[in-house]
């Protein structure tokens, strides 16, 4: 089923993020002051600092050795959403994001864990990449294997887009 919302979900992450780097660089995010000369008297440089480290979008070292041997994803259908099997970084998730390499071949695994009908499908933001036919009976599973480009912006359920829906990290060999 299309989406109708031309908005993707990586989108909307980029323009939220961007208004907060806005919003932060400009001072407007804590206390009473106007943004300019000192800080409030419970505020600190290092407060700002510690601030804007929890919100760095750039993952820890070895977030990056934990998926680089990834070849093969499995997941849970559920209406709620996406419960993640493995690899371990998305083990018992919902709606993981995932990381993929450019250029590599991947296995999606998926059961339907709750009767509904699913499929599991790569998007670009507008439209289908790749999609698995459609599962109706709880326990079937299915298998969609893909190569990752640089189109897959994240993955999803097409019966259910609002609900099962995760952003692909796409990164370079």
């Amino acid at each position: 089923m299309p989406r109708t919302n031309s908005w993707s979900r990586r989108s909307t992450l980029r323009l939220v993020g961007a208004t907060a780097g806005v919003a932060l660089a400009a001072g407007c995010t804590e206390g009473t002051g106007d943004g300019e000369g000192e800080p409030d008297q419970d505020e600190t440089d290092d407060t700002v600092t510690d601030e804007a480290d929890e919100e760095d979008p750039d993952p820890p070292e070895d977030d990056e050795d934990e998926w680089e041997d990834v070849s093969t994803l499995e997941f849970e259908a559920d209406t709620d959403g996406w419960i993640g099997i493995e690899p371990d970084p998305i083990e018992d998730e919902e709606n993981p994001d995932i990381v993929l390499y450019e250029g590599r071949e991947y296995e999606f695994r998926f059961t339907n864990g709750d009767g509904d009908v699913h499929n599991f499908a790569l998007w670009d933001g507008s439209e289908p990449v790749a999609a698995t036919e459609f599962l109706e009976d709880e326990g079937e599973t299915e298998t969609l294997v893909a190569e990752a480009t640089d189109e897959v912006e994240q993955y999803l359920c097409e019966t259910h887009p609002e609900e099962m829906a995760g952003a692909v990290e796409l990164r370079a060999e």
